[in-house]
């Protein structure tokens, strides 16, 4: 009994895995859109759940530079080019327009506090001295993570839309940031690493000190 049920399982899964490498070795190119030095195509690939799926890759020179635009409407596309650069295009008018950030530094010495809101808990606390240099410290240091197209409070691809909110106090004016693992965004909705991508509890660590 146990050869035969061996044999049942191993030869559908054989069928299956040589069914899908060859159903998903070839993308046909159904449409191409030029824009200044760029060239958006259009391509339909075999998908294992739908019948097809489509994607919008970008070149330049005839170099595929990216696979994942994004269609807005009949006229424009979103393409995350690189973690410095949100490029929209529009092809209807043969224009592009660029977002790129513009990271403004803290200086700790103007800062008159920083209060951190957690989300999941409703509460609110506020950061001692140490907790405030180490996060102008990490913020002035921190890497370009992307651009967000998603509203300020709700950038983060995740449930619920952020961690916690942060609120920077500073001769009378109010900075707001929201946190969510070790990925902060501030209100021009770039994001940024605060610190190595594994270290999951950065901002739990602020909490619960």
């Amino acid at each position: 009994m146990k050869l035969f049920r061996i044999k049942y399982f191993t030869i559908p899964l054989l069928i299956i895995t040589s069914s899908c490498n060859g159903g998903l070795s070839k993308c046909e190119k159904i449409q191409e859109w030029n824009v200044e030095k760029y060239k958006i195509v259009k391509s339909q690939c075999p998908d294992l759940v739908l019948s097809h799926s489509i994607s919008y890759s970008v070149y330049v020179d005839n170099e595929i530079k990216g696979s994942a635009a994004s269609k807005l409407d009949s006229c424009k596309f979103n393409w995350q080019a690189d973690n410095e650069q949100f490029i929209t295009f529009n092809v209807c008018k043969n224009k592009i327009s660029v977002i790129k950030p513009n990271k403004i530094f803290l200086n700790q010495k103007s800062i008159d506090s920083i209060s951190i809101f957690s989300n999941s808990n409703n509460q609110a606390k506020r950061f001692t001295s140490e907790q405030i240099n180490i996060f102008v410290n990490d913020w002035n240091n921190s890497k370009t993570r992307g651009y967000s197209t998603k509203p300020f409070d709700s950038a983060f691809s995740f449930f619920p839309s952020y961690q916690y909110k942060l609120t920077l106090f500073s001769k009378g004016q109010e900075k707001t940031f929201y946190g969510y693992n070790f990925l902060i965004l501030d209100s021009s909705n770039w994001k940024y690493e605060m610190s190595k991508p594994n270290n999951l509890d950065y901002f739990h660590k602020y909490w619960e000190k």
